[in-house]
């Protein structure tokens, strides 16, 4: 948790206490932020084994094939995608690109402070719909 040390991500494990994590309810599903420690270091270990710089880990349907050909899916079973994207819109972008609604990446950029500029985020879309991130580490 050491690559961490933001005082704003300081801020949002407080706000999320002993759950670890901020839910935002969305009309086309739900945005989360997860803050548990073992989650947060498992991206970690992802990152770690990342051979280029990356700002996002993506958990997509596929690994092969370009980016905008597959889409973001669950984390059990899928292929975890390092990209480098700069800028909180060009990620929206991106999110959309991968299948996310709109209003969960407008929710991405809206919560996800340093996205694409300082911050590594991992980002998931689950089963029921809800987009999950989770800050990796701070550059």
């Amino acid at each position: 948790m050491d690559r961490l040390k933001d005082p704003r991500i300081q801020s949002l494990m407080t706000r999320a206490g002993s759950s670890g994590e901020l839910c935002m309810p969305l009309d086309e599903g739900q945005f989360r932020i997860d803050l548990k420690p073992d989650n947060i270091e498992l991206w970690q270990d992802t990152l770690d084994r990342q051979e280029s710089p990356c700002t996002l880990l993506l958990a997509c349907e596929r690994s092969d094939g370009p980016l905008h050909d597959t889409s973001l899916t669950w984390v059990v079973g899928s292929a975890i995608r390092a990209v480098e994207v700069t800028g909180q819109a060009n990620v929206e972008h991106l999110l959309q690109q991968l299948k996310v609604p709109q209003a969960l990446a407008a929710a991405a950029r809206e919560h996800c402070f340093g996205l694409g500029d300082g911050v590594i985020w991992a980002f998931y879309l689950e089963r029921h719909g809800w987009l999950t991130a989770s800050p990796v580490a701070c550059q």
